[in-house]
């Protein structure tokens, strides 16, 4: 990662779980990154953190929740009065909500489309903005997505989920359409889309019932050297689209008998 010491990377969600061990990792490896949460004393506690441990590249921690395009907007404008250009942007946050079609929250489902559809997609054409005032030759955005966003759940209550995350898919092939047309095909775009992660998603969610089995979840770690590898690649390189699973898991769940 020699060759990234010195650039600049937006992490949303870096408050916790994936988000959380990618900012240590690029801090840790020289790198500037923006945090972007909306727990600030979160941010502020990672801060400290790395500043204690001496890592030898910045973190900067803004407060932001990614369901409010203004604060979107606030975020983007303190990176480009501050910080300038960016190379990376790593669009991590997302959340999930058990919401059944027949019997859901219809505020249960915008969050859903608000969180993990528009604030990426949002954030996605900010960070592009600032990759072309600032002449960014090697920018590269990424989307965490999820396993949910190539199958289908067997939970019947997750559909919303799935449709959010199947839609960030569809809209990374776009955004990669777009700016080939728009002749900045320098600046890369991928789907990165893990299985179960051992992270606070559901905890968050207030979905006491599902237990992660250790064997078969990945860890945030483990999910940022993923990332990292992802970032790394040659100017010549485009992972479009990876999916990441635990070692015996499948693409499709199934139920068993």
């Amino acid at each position: 990662m020699d060759h990234l010491r010195g650039n600049v990377a937006v992490v949303t969600g870096s408050s916790a779980g994936i988000g959380e061990a990618l900012a240590i990792k690029l801090v840790k490896a020289g790198l500037i990154v923006v945090g972007i949460a909306r727990r600030i004393h979160r941010l502020q506690v990672l801060q400290k953190k790395m500043e204690d441990n001496n890592f030898s590249g910045q973190f900067h921690p803004l407060e932001c929740d990614l369901t409010n395009e203004n604060d979107i907007f606030k975020a983007f404008k303190w990176i480009d009065e501050n910080i300038g250009g960016i190379h990376f942007l790593i669009n991590n946050a997302g959340i999930v909500r058990f919401s059944p079609i027949l019997s859901g929250c219809s505020n249960d489902w915008k969050e859903i489309i608000d969180c993990n559809v528009l604030a990426p997609t949002i954030c996605s054409r900010e960070a592009y903005r600032l990759m072309k005032k600032y002449k960014i030759t090697r920018g590269h955005i990424i989307q965490i997505n999820s396993l949910t966003g190539h199958s289908y759940s067997v939970n019947p209550g997750n559909k919303m989920y799935n449709a959010s995350k199947q839609a960030l898919r569809v809209l990374t092939e776009g955004l990669r359409h777009e700016l080939a047309a728009a002749g900045d095909d320098h600046i890369k775009a991928s789907s990165i889309s893990p299985g179960f992660v051992d992270t606070e998603i559901f905890e968050a969610a207030k979905i006491p019932h599902v237990k992660l089995n250790s064997s078969v979840t990945l860890s945030s770690e483990e999910m940022a050297d993923m990332i990292v590898f992802v970032m790394s690649t040659g100017s010549n390189i485009l992972i479009a689209e990876m999916i990441v699973l635990s070692q015996g898991r499948t693409i499709q769940t199934y139920k068993t008998s």
